[in-house]
Order: C-alpha cells, then sequence, then structure tokens
C-alpha cells in the first residue's frame, strides 16, 4: 500500500526512514546506513541508485545560484568587489550550498521512489 505523499515528503526532509519514520538515514554526516536500523528497509536498491539525487542536488543548486546571480545583476551597488572577486565567491557559494544539500537530496529521492513504488522491509 502506499503511503500518504506528505507522509512520505516529512520523513524525507527528516532524513528518516520512507518505510517506517524512525530509522536514521545516516550514521555520519555523509555516511549513510545501508538499511534502517530500526525496520529493515534496505536503502540500497541497485548500483547507481543515487544518481537521480545527484541530478536533482545540481538542479537544484543550479537553480539557486542562478536566481541569486540573477538578483545581484538587479542590485549592482550592493557588493563593491572585483567581478574576479565575486566569481570566486559564486563559485564557493555553489560548492558550499551542493554540500548543503547533499543529504537532503539522497533522503528526499529515496522517500519520492518509496512513495512511486514501496518495496517490503527484509
Amino acid at each position: 500500500m502506499r503511503p500518504a505523499f506528505r507522509t512520505c515528503w516529512g520523513r524525507g526532509l527528516r532524513l528518516r526512514c520512507p518505510h517506517c519514520g524512525q530509522g536514521r538515514l545516516y550514521s555520519g554526516w555523509v555516511r549513510m546506513n545501508h538499511e534502517c536500523p530500526h525496520c529493515g528497509l534496505w536503502f540500497y536498491r541497485e548500483p547507481g541508485y543515487y544518481v537521480g539525487a545527484m541530478i536533482v542536488n545540481y538542479g537544484v543548486t543550479a537553480g539557486i545560484v542562478l536566481a541569486a546571480y540573477l538578483l545581484s545583476l538587479l542590485l549592482p551597488n550592493f557588493w563593491n568587489a572585483s567581478t574576479d572577486t565575486k566569481l570566486f565567491a559564486w563559485f564557493g557559494f555553489a560548492i558550499a550550498l551542493s554540500l548543503a544539500l547533499f543529504r537532503h537530496s539522497r533522503s528526499l529521492w529515496l522517500a519520492m521512489d518509496y512513495w512511486l513504488e514501496p518495496w517490503k522491509a527484509e
């Protein structure tokens, strides 16, 4: 039976298991559990499973950076710095944002896949 979309989305945002909502997806900042410590749901369904999460992370990062950059063009006197300094700052911001979204992009990818096609916990 398919869980409610809101339930899956909330569990994804909280970095919890999409099946039970109790188990944590990560045992460290970057290290993801292979299965839910509470219900045993397998988080790695197949090789290359999280490539979609990387694409989502890239798209969201690019969208936010592009919107912020375009906004900065509308406010040219907001930050008086050289073009090289601004470019370096935008690259740094994009890298930091991508790293900040890493965990949630994987979690939301897993949650949405589970919502679309639930699989059994083992």
